[in-house]
């Protein structure tokens, strides 16, 4: 099967896959009601929104964000060498605290964004970006699979 930064391409499906299905989830089902309320967004509002753009044009979107996500943690995996589970979670949790979250922080400085709608949003990154790690440790390190 072909490789991108020397893994599966099946790993990076599973990744995206695997992350796009937390946000599914963390979003609809644990902390649909708090988000909300923090992002002034309605029930309404979210299905006009979906409307506008139509299902399949969201779901590519939504897709695609997630993909360059699950590719760009790849990459910095790559480039460390990190190879095994521990340091895979140890690089993914230290991306996330270092360049994720100083990002969603921007939301709250500039748009007002609430300090739950950040936890909320911290919270699915470093969830999604740890389950990510692990998937792509189980392709990359001593025991890997080699699809």
């Amino acid at each position: 099967m072909p490789k991108i930064f020397n893994t599966s391409w099946l790993a990076v499906i599973a990744a995206t896959i695997a992350f796009f299905i937390l946000g599914s989830l963390w979003y609809g089902l644990l902390f649909a009601d708090p988000w909300q309320a923090a992002s002034g967004v309605t029930e309404a509002m979210a299905e006009a929104r979906m409307a506008e753009m139509g299902m399949a044009m969201w779901l590519f979107y939504a897709l695609l964000i997630t993909l360059a996500q699950a590719i760009g943690l790849l990459m910095v995996l790559n480039l460390a060498g990190v190879k095994r589970l521990p340091a895979s979670l140890k690089t993914a949790f230290w991306l996330v605290i270092t360049i994720v979250a100083p990002v969603l922080a921007y939301a709250c400085i500039y748009t007002g964004y609430s300090l739950t709608g950040f936890l909320i949003d911290f919270g699915h990154m470093l969830v999604g970006y740890l389950i990510m790690a692990a998937i792509y440790s189980a392709f990359r390190g001593k025991d890997a699979v080699d699809a």
